[in-house]
């Protein structure tokens, strides 16, 4: 049962991943363009690096994940979401704001696709019910767009560009940071054949472990011997 709690989790850091990181940037582009004189473009070009950025990031994620563990990750990118979002209305410089996408870049990587996988997909061994698991859980990331950001307009129309984007990081963080605390706080069960060494000794062996991506990315890819082979999971190929 405490799984679905897990997948409860991962929705709600994909409905906020998305709805501030993804979703808002529209919603902040124009909220900026009309209170700094500042041109499209400029602005733009901080977004597209960020999109850039984030992209790269999360290549790295599950290194992160593994280092660190689940609950310290995301409770991390939360946090560094909000700090990021409710800079953007009150730092002068465009520059400053920059950095401030250059930090939700940094938070998107450990709110995205991929941390969504990585909470979801230990507790669910089985290939079907990992599947309905995460598609559950991503469906957040359509409600992020559907609640969060039209949530937003309607805040910056009545209250304001700052206070509405206040307002939405301390909701996140109410919402998000206790719910990490509580369900988060369980290890997934040790899988067959997987290491029986408690979590933060799992870390510990990976923190002694040297990362190059560089191999990974340079590894030739899998050749089958026929056209058409198929590998089954317990390793029993199959040739038409």
């Amino acid at each position: 049962m405490h799984r679905w709690w897990v997948v409860g989790c991962a929705f709600l850091l994909a409905l906020w991943g998305w709805g501030l990181g993804f979703y808002g940037l529209s919603v902040y582009l124009v909220s900026l363009r009309a209170a700094r004189p500042w041109s499209t473009s400029q602005i733009s070009t901080a977004f597209t690096a960020y999109y850039l950025g984030g992209a790269v990031l999360t290549i790295f994620a599950g290194d992160v994940f593994r280092r660190v563990g689940p609950p310290a990750a995301v409770t991390a990118a939360p946090v560094g979401m909000a700090v990021a979002v409710a800079g953007l209305p009150v730092l002068p410089a465009l520059w400053q704001r920059y950095l401030a996408m250059a930090a939700m870049a940094v938070a998107w990587s450990g709110m995205s696709l991929a941390a969504v996988n990585i909470l979801v997909a230990p507790w669910f061994p089985q290939q079907r019910d990992r599947g309905k698991a995460l598609s559950l859980a991503l469906t957040g990331a359509s409600c992020g767009g559907v609640l969060v950001a039209p949530a937003l307009l309607w805040l910056i129309g009545r209250h304001g560009f700052t206070p509405a984007m206040w307002t939405g990081a301390v909701i996140m963080l109410a919402t998000l940071l206790p719910t990490v605390a509580l369900v988060l706080r369980r290890s997934p069960p040790v899988a067959a054949g997987a290491s029986p060494l408690p979590m933060a000794a799992q870390r510990r062996e990976v923190a002694r472990e040297p990362i190059f991506r560089t191999q990974g990315l340079m590894q030739r890819p899998f050749e089958p011997r026929h056209i058409g082979e198929v590998r089954e999971p317990g390793g029993v190929g199959i040739a038409p």
